[in-house]
């Protein structure tokens, strides 16, 4: 049988008061870190900030928030001179690429309408009533595609979860719908 190693650490013995002892074992287990990993992010911080536990450098800390506070109203303030001096122009030049696509943009159904006579006034009428049924019907078409699919349609209550609902339609069905929403 091998016998199991276990691991060995080298420690050190510190003169520590009871009281403090107590304090920094109480510190250290907020983090959940064993005292010693808490010992070493603090010493740290400490170097790497610069800063002696001996003396009040309040100063120092007093002037890197005066400093971040000045970069920070820097940014806020390139960010207003964007807002006012970048991003107009930009929404006008959108706007008019917007409204010059809009110009190219040729209708789907041309219809002509001559209003030349008072007799043409009939034939109005009857183009009007015309287009009045055939939108009629495209709309019954798709009220019917609609009524089709909410049919399939079933509520799931999974065990873990919100209920959801989900289509109970073949893929060819699916596929054909959309199509015929495409094409109108």
């Amino acid at each position: 049988m091998e016998k199991k190693t276990k691991k060995k650490y080298d420690f050190s013995a510190i003169s520590i008061k009871t009281e403090v002892a107590v304090q920094f074992r109480q510190y250290s287990k907020h983090f959940a870190k064993s005292n010693t990993e808490v010992l070493r992010q603090m010493m740290l911080f400490l170097k790497w900030n610069d800063l002696n536990p001996f003396t009040t450098q309040i100063d120092k800390i007093i002037s890197e928030i005066r400093y971040n506070r000045q970069r920070i109203e820097y940014l806020i303030a390139m960010l207003k001179n964007i807002e006012k001096k970048q991003t107009k122009p930009m929404a006008d030049m959108v706007k008019i690429l917007f409204e010059a696509f809009a110009k190219n943009q040729k209708p789907k159904r041309v219809e002509r309408l001559l209003l030349a006579r008072e007799g043409d006034k009939k034939q109005i009428d009857f183009i009007a009533n015309q287009n009045h049924k055939r939108l009629k019907e495209e709309f019954k078409e798709y009220r019917k595609m609609c009524q089709r699919i909410l049919k399939n349609v079933e509520q799931v209550q999974p065990a873990f979860g919100k209920p959801y609902l989900r289509i109970n339609m073949s893929m060819g069905e699916f596929l054909q719908n959309q199509s015929a929403l495409n094409k109108k």
